[in-house]
């Protein structure tokens, strides 16, 4: 796997879209199936290749690798369209996403790692499942072997990752096992002191529930020198 560039060049990211006011954006087994439907067609018209997904209730993640301005069509195409056809499907005319979707960039193959195990235990830290197995609505079945992938799906940068030691599966359950949110840790999330900027303490703590004064125990200084930091 060609080594994953770092900061604002990088090309692989991490992606959460949230429904209006948390509310849920897909009320049955039919609508999860439209969205991967409208998801195979607009990633094909894009440059961008999808990783890893996960459908949750309010919200889903997806792990894809492309140029930012790519990744902003391809969520455009996805959010509007399916929103057009949830919206006709339910009778709705309001909107279904709330704000603009959550980009972090992921800056190496540790981050990368750690990023695809919390997405793939997500519906059991979301109370939906017991294993990451159990849940169809995601890439986690068709990256173990359980399930072809859907068309919009690459498994090759998986495999290369989780294909070398501990496999996807080990790291999940080692994963739930340390911290029952799921979460990977501080260590894997944030770089060296050097390289830290803004969007990664953002990705800790919105995305992840850590809070700023564990960002800074992380690097053992006082939450001052953190907000000092950030300013920088």
């Amino acid at each position: 796997m060609p080594r994953l560039h770092r900061a604002t060049d990088c090309s692989l990211h991490h992606i959460t879209s949230r429904g209006n006011n948390r509310r849920s954006i897909y009320e049955d087994l039919t609508d999860r199936e439209v969205f991967y439907d409208v998801f195979d067609t607009a990633i094909q018209r894009t440059d961008v290749l999808c990783h890893v997904d996960v459908l949750m209730g309010n919200h889903y993640h997806l792990v894809v690798e492309g140029a930012i301005q790519d990744v902003s069509e391809l969520l455009w195409r996805l959010n509007h369209r399916y929103a057009l056809a949830y919206n006709e499907r339910h009778g709705r005319i309001n909107h279904l996403f709330g704000r603009r979707f959550h980009c972090s960039s992921v800056g190496d193959e540790d981050g990368a790692r750690a990023v695809i195990v919390y997405v793939s235990v997500n519906p059991v830290r979301g109370g939906f499942c017991e294993t990451p197995a159990e849940w169809p609505f995601g890439s986690f079945r068709a990256h173990v072997g359980s399930e072809p992938p859907r068309p919009h799906l690459s498994t090759a940068l998986v495999a290369d990752l989780f294909g070398r030691g501990q496999t996807l599966a080990e790291a999940c359950e080692e994963a739930l096992a340390r911290d029952p949110r799921g979460r990977p840790s501080l260590h894997s999330l944030l770089p060296p002191r050097h390289e830290l900027t803004r969007d990664h303490v953002k990705h800790a703590v919105r995305i992840f529930g850590y809070t700023y004064e564990e960002v800074a125990r992380h690097y053992g200084v006082s939450l001052r020198t953190l907000q000092r930091w950030l300013r920088e």
